[in-house]
């Protein structure tokens, strides 16, 4: 595969880590797909890539827990691009409810965001790369909750770990046509959403103390790392989980 007008899509594109991962995809040449429940906001997101890196970015609005809506987004870049190379399951929740307090509704929303949104997206584009013949790339975005877990994390701790085997049942059924999928496990990073958080003294000092790398993660490292696995490079790689941590889970205590 080369990067040149080869076209990626990215689930929950439109901030934070998908923004960071859409952002380097655009910088290695990709024409961009950001998808969002939010139409506006994907929009946005998608000019503002267009313009910063000289590609074509197309913004979607996109539910990926309801099959009508996947298909309709592939359906608008087939029509827009005639082609889909890569796919970023980014799309997810995190409701930070303890496990013995949470509603079955609340527990059901977020595996079907997390898990079954990235299953069905998967499933139907991995047919329209395989009728192309042209191979591809699938990327899942789990989290060190792939291995590790809270009491408010239940929900999104079994989400994650279940997008991990997913993903090697993907790649073991898809290898065969020339698609590789591989999965990218996000360490603590900076957004927008979390800054209020990681930038208080005391919580910046734990990040020196607990990651190797000495800094807390942005979204262009988990961005850099999805855009080296959508490679030609990476074309034997396939059914790995990659942790991209600054080396946290190496650390003991």
């Amino acid at each position: 595969m080369s990067d040149k007008n080869k076209v990626a899509i990215i689930t929950g594109g439109t901030r934070g880590i998908g923004y960071g991962i859409a952002t380097c995809l655009a910088n290695k040449g990709f024409d961009i797909v950001i998808a969002s429940t939010n139409e506006k906001a994907a929009q946005t997101s998608a000019a503002a890539i267009a313009k910063e890196a000289g590609v074509e970015a197309l913004g979607i609005a996109c539910d990926v827990t309801q099959q009508v809506q996947i298909d309709a987004m592939i359906e608008q870049t087939l029509t827009h691009f005639g082609q889909i190379d890569i796919l970023v399951n980014n799309a997810g929740i995190c409701p930070f409810v303890d496990i013995m307090e949470i509603d079955e509704a609340v527990f059901r929303k977020t595996l079907d965001t997390n898990l079954t949104g990235a299953f069905l997206c998967t499933q139907r584009v991995a047919r329209k790369m395989i009728s192309r013949e042209k191979g591809g790339r699938i990327i899942f975005i789990t989290s060190l909750c792939v291995n590790v877990a809270g009491a408010t994390l239940g929900d999104y701790a079994a989400s994650k770990a279940g997008m991990h085997m997913l993903m090697k049942s993907f790649a073991i059924a898809l290898g065969p046509h020339g698609i590789t999928c591989n999965a990218v496990a996000p360490g603590m990073i900076l957004t927008d959403m979390t800054r209020h958080h990681w930038e208080k003294p005391e919580n910046a000092e734990f990040i020196k103390g607990r990651v190797p790398a000495g800094r807390i993660g942005t979204p262009e490292d988990i961005g850099n790392a999805v855009a080296m696995l959508c490679s030609d490079e990476s074309s034997y790689i396939n059914g790995v989980g990659l942790i991209v941590d600054g080396g946290h889970q190496t650390v003991c205590t």
